[in-house]
């Protein structure tokens, strides 16, 4: 009996490529508003002010998968020079329970988080979109500017950070703007992406979004005001319940009710001009991609076998 250890940069050399991930992604939400995922919501501890540390449990019925992701987001860690997301996920073995391997939470993580939001783009994008805003230049913002280009290679990206020198390492047709409403004015995709905060106070207001958008808080409550979630025709999450448990938390305050989960939304009719999407992240994405990462590391011989 062993136990496959795999850093992150073989877990990043083992995902499949983007439009891979991106059905992975659909059939699991599919999987999940079908009921055949069992997803609590995720319990956390909380350190540090604005800083978390989070249990992600799930298991995927379809694919016999049983994953836990433990995972921190400590916003100080950038100055001092560490990141702001880490974590570790363990993989066990459904019928008998044996941990089959723990590897670098923080690559799936990344990458799980791009794909869910390139299904809503793929899906709700507003027709011919051209033009998309990341707010927040970090990790996510570097996986969001890859995403956009894999699914628009003629977008132009409006790019805000605190610190310049991150929205100007993205890659594409990158505009650095000055700040939050010069990057959201006009923009059809809006990606926002800056660090949860217990006491969020948000910036973009409905008046600086036009008739169609389509916008993406990765961020809870961090940056979007109610307003814009409130003017859209179509509002869902990845998860319900775990949307609910947050707010009851004291996030998402004066939001309205989502008109259901992502994986239910994907499959229904039309095509809405103003569409809002909160995934906040689920273990489920995090289970499968683990799955998907382990059983090619174990046909290519990648990795290290520690003894249980």
């Amino acid at each position: 009996m062993s136990l496959l250890y795999l850093a992150r940069e073989q877990v990043a050399g083992l995902l499949p490529d983007l439009p891979a991930q991106l059905d992975l992604v659909e059939e699991t939400y599919a999987a999940l508003a079908a009921g055949r995922v069992e997803l609590p919501p995720k319990p956390g501890v909380h350190p540090r002010e604005n800083s978390f540390i989070h249990a992600m449990p799930a298991y995927l019925a379809d694919q016999d998968v049983a994953a836990l992701k433990w995972v921190s987001g400590y916003p100080g860690n950038k100055a001092r020079g560490l990141p702001y997301i880490s974590g570790l996920l363990v993989l066990n073995d459904a019928e008998t329970g044996l941990p089959l391997a723990v590897m670098d939470a923080a690559e799936i993580t990344a990458a799980r988080t791009a794909a869910a939001s390139g299904v809503c783009i793929r899906r709700w994008a507003p027709d011919g979109w051209s033009t998309a805003a990341i707010l927040g230049c970090g990790e996510q913002g570097r996986f969001h500017a890859r995403l956009l280009n894999e699914l628009n290679p003629d977008v132009t990206i409006r790019a805000f950070d605190p610190h310049p020198e991150r929205s100007a390492a993205l890659e594409g047709r990158i505009e650095q703007v000055p700040d939050v409403a010069a990057a959201v004015r006009g923009a059809e995709v809006v990606v926002s992406a800056a660090p949860i905060v217990e006491r969020p106070n948000p910036a973009i207001a409905t008046d600086w979004l036009g008739e169609r958008y389509l916008a993406l808080p990765i961020d809870f409550d961090a940056l979007f005001q109610p307003g814009p979630i409130e003017a859209a025709e179509l509002f869902l999450v990845d998860d319900v319940g775990q949307f609910d448990y947050y707010r009851s938390l004291g996030h998402f305050q004066g939001w309205p009710e989502p008109a259901g989960s992502v994986g239910s939304g994907l499959t229904s009719d039309g095509s809405p001009a103003r569409v809002a999407c909160v995934n906040l992240g689920i273990g489920a994405l995090d289970a499968a991609f683990a799955k998907v990462v382990y059983d090619l590391a174990r046909d290519k011989g990648t990795g290290t076998d520690l003894p249980l």
